[in-house]
């Protein structure tokens, strides 16, 4: 029977040990959905790049597969130190096939090398690999920092994006030369790094000073109070005061991003539309059918490189054509919009949904196999839950939702010949149940 009081790194622990026995896909993927969160994550802090988060991730989940096939529990290093390393890796050479190079500011480099020198310097001390804490201690910055930029020390190697693609299994890292000892949780975004020069000139003076001396010159609080001619208090009230400031004046430039985001996007639909090459659907917002095939295509190479799953499924929503002629056309295409939506929010962040036809959706699951038919029944049993208003004298309206699957490679090669099985088994399925009727 199985331990369910077992903690979570435990549970993870006996996977990656089982896994590494038997190479068992199945058990592969277990390891890899509890890592969603840490693959998002590290994505998002290549958003400046240019390249569509949802690629981004999908790079990024193939370098957490790698690392889990090649993982070694018996060498002790924690799995999501190790992962980190491989997903920053595979992101880093997309980027790099793409030309895509991020550049990394002065005032990091400086903070990085200055790091480097600490943790050279704690190895020699210590004999060993210093501690996120150790290294903290001594750079005077809190932990959390410190696990933040050793994770962006590896974002921002510039020369690996130029070497050949072994470079990043080989030798180890800045992570993997840092002994941890908890899960680093990834929350200070590089994109806020990269305006940080920017966001400086919005200080007053004092506190542009104190922090240059403290974050770039590697001064203690006791050196700048002197330095500065102020008292040691003045001193912490400034870098705590200064912080705060900086954090606020950075979330207000990363939302200017995303506005400037948005209406980069909102030009890009434009044109597509007036040359008739829209992505989304303009009822629903959703992929438009060709786009969604030609993401399914991708999906599959992605599956190849990796040697994964992805799955497929048309969804199907019955009922549409007799609540619209019950109340109209209008409230027929409101109610379609919101069991679109309702579809879109109960997948993961790393599906992808879209309008194949009037009433029917595809929905693409990568890293997914067989849990393909849990996730459609999920959908199903959401469907079901919503009622629509018919203004009549009879009940609200439901409606129903009719599923297919199919899964590469096991069973289709190319995205049409999985959009087609994944309608045959909808068919098939269809069939059975009528006779059982």
């Amino acid at each position: 029977m199985m331990n369910t009081n077992k903690q979570p790194d435990e549970h993870i622990n006996d996977l990656l040990e089982k896994y590494a026995k038997t190479k068992d896909h199945r058990i592969r993927d277990e390891v890899v959905l509890q890592y969603n969160n840490l693959v998002e994550s590290i994505a998002r802090r290549f958003a400046g790049s240019g390249e569509p988060i949802e690629d981004l991730i999908q790079e990024g989940y193939i370098g957490l597969i790698t690392a889990t096939d090649l993982y070694d529990p018996e060498k002790g290093v924690k799995f999501s130190t190790y992962a980190t390393h491989f997903i920053i890796g595979q992101i880093k050479h997309a980027l790099r096939d793409r030309g895509k190079i991020i550049k990394e500011p002065a005032w990091l480099q400086e903070l990085n090398f200055k790091m480097g020198r600490v943790i050279d310097s704690l190895y020699q001390t210590l004999g060993r690999q210093p501690t996120e804490a150790e290294i903290g201690r001594v750079m005077h910055l809190p932990e959390e920092t410190v696990a933040d930029l050793l994770t962006t020390r590896e974002i921002f190697k510039v020369a690996s994006l130029d070497c050949d693609q072994n470079d990043d299994t080989s030798g180890q890292s800045e992570l993997e030369k840092v002994k941890d000892e908890k899960f680093t949780t990834f929350q200070l975004p590089v994109e806020d790094k990269v305006v940080l020069e920017t966001a400086m000139d919005k200080l007053k003076l004092i506190e542009q000073k104190v922090i240059q001396e403290f974050f770039y010159n590697g001064l203690s609080q006791t050196e700048i109070a002197k330095k500065l001619g102020i008292s040691c208090n003045y001193v912490s009230h400034i870098l705590r005061n200064s912080t705060r400031k900086l954090r606020r004046i950075l979330t207000t430039e990363e939302v200017k991003e995303m506005q400037v985001q948005l209406q980069l996007s909102s030009r890009r639909a434009g044109s597509m539309a007036t040359t008739d090459e829209a992505v989304t659907d303009g009822l629903t917002g959703l992929y438009v059918a060709k786009y969604l095939e030609e993401r399914l295509e991708e999906e599959i190479l992605r599956a190849a490189r990796s040697k994964s799953q992805v799955a497929f499924a048309v969804l199907a929503i019955e009922g549409m054509e007799e609540y619209g002629a019950l109340v109209g056309s209008m409230r027929r295409d409101d109610a379609l919009y919101s069991l679109a939506r309702l579809l879109a929010d109960n997948v993961r962040r790393c599906d992808i949904v879209g309008r194949l036809s009037e009433t029917e959706f595809g929905l693409i699951m990568p890293y997914t196999g067989k849990q393909a038919h849990q996730v459609c029944e999920r959908l199903q049993q959401a469907i079901t839950q919503v009622r629509f208003d018919t203004n009549r004298a009879s009940a609200p309206m439901t409606f129903r939702l009719r599923v297919g699957t199919s899964v590469y490679p096991d069973e289709a090669g190319a995205a049409s010949e999985m959009i087609e099985f994944a309608r045959a088994a909808m068919e098939s399925s269809e069939t059975h149940l009528r006779k059982a009727a």
